[in-house]
């Protein structure tokens, strides 16, 4: 597969990263204590290649990555992510330290020699979990998915690969094949329907609230209709009267954006788990709230305000 014109690396791991599947496992550290019962060290488990990193491009931060002996012959080294390190080694060298995982059998200290980046294994709003990437014969999997990294667009170079892959084994099954931008897509889809819907009722919830704004407007504009009638034969610029309702109209608009917000502020943890790469409090969007619910109120508020300031005096005072 190596071969094929437009590859640029290929790999093989037991689980794709944003796929949601995955394996943990408990372990010790060589040299501490065992943690107390019920608060095990808990680590996701990877088996995979060289071929893997390169071909998803998980940088390495420092150590190295395992040899080609390692990765035919059991040599007790592990890789592990940066957040197992800020959980487990956050003020030491993890490089040369030895950890036992639970899942090997028999159970064998292993030394870390690799730290790489951290990956997204079960989507993309979730955060990282400590990760250790064990090289296959020193465990074993029976299932791997291949990885290819490609120059271009990976899509025409699909049959390719598979006819490499039959070429060994006439009768492996090859399924599932999707680009990275596709699984990228598939653990995106709950994210982005539930944010439809929640866009979708609030854009609903704002055109109900300039109707609601402009009815009441409308309705206490009516019922000041002969004092504005008595305000302009006195003398009062149709700009008064303009100022005096959009600022009454402002000043509740005001209080009630205040009480919106202060809500927002509690219950927006709620929403935590629907947003990516942005805070339940982010200050940029209730900003730009802020900024439209006032924009609404200010418009919905003018018109009724405009059309009483052009009400004929005597008119006005008819009503009284």
């Amino acid at each position: 597969i190596q071969d094929i014109p437009g590859v640029q690396a290929v790999g093989a791991v037991s689980y794709l990263p944003l796929t949601g599947l995955g394996a943990g496992t408990a372990f010790t550290i060589e040299g501490q204590p065992p943690p107390p019962p019920g608060q095990d060290y808990i680590t996701d488990v990877s088996v995979c290649d060289n071929g893997y990193f390169r071909a998803l491009n998980v940088v390495l931060v420092s150590g190295r990555l395992f040899t080609e002996r390692e990765m035919r012959e059991k040599s007790n080294v592990v890789v592990v992510s940066e957040s197992l390190v800020r959980t487990y080694f956050p003020h030491e060298d993890p490089i040369g330290k030895r950890l036992s995982i639970v899942m090997n059998d028999p159970i064998v200290p292993t030394e870390i020699i690799g730290v790489v980046r951290d990956v997204r294994f079960q989507n993309l709003t979730a955060s990282p979990h400590p990760t250790t990437y064990w090289p296959h014969p020193q465990l074993a999997y029976g299932t791997m998915t291949l990885t290819v990294r490609t120059a271009t667009d990976p899509r025409p170079l699909e049959p390719a690969v598979e006819q490499a892959i039959r070429m060994l084994d006439k009768d492996q099954p090859v399924s599932d094949v999707r680009t990275m931008s596709q699984w990228v897509a598939t653990s995106l889809g709950q994210a982005r329907f539930s944010s439809t819907l929640l866009a979708t009722f609030a854009a609903v919830a704002l055109v109900l609230a300039a109707i609601g704004i402009y009815g009441v407007m409308s309705y206490a504009v009516g019922q000041r209709t002969p004092e504005i009638g008595i305000r302009l034969a006195l003398g009062a610029e149709a700009a008064d009267i303009v100022r005096m309702i959009v600022g009454g109209a402002m000043r509740l608009a005001a209080i009630g954006l205040g009480a919106g917000v202060v809500l927002a502020l509690v219950l927006g943890r709620t929403l935590t788990t629907l947003l990516y790469e942005t805070a339940g409090t982010d200050p940029v969007t209730f900003g730009w709230v802020v900024v439209v619910l006032g924009a609404v109120a200010l418009l919905a508020s003018y018109v009724p305000a405009h059309r009483a300031s052009r009400i004929a005096p005597v008119e006005a005072l008819r009503h009284q």
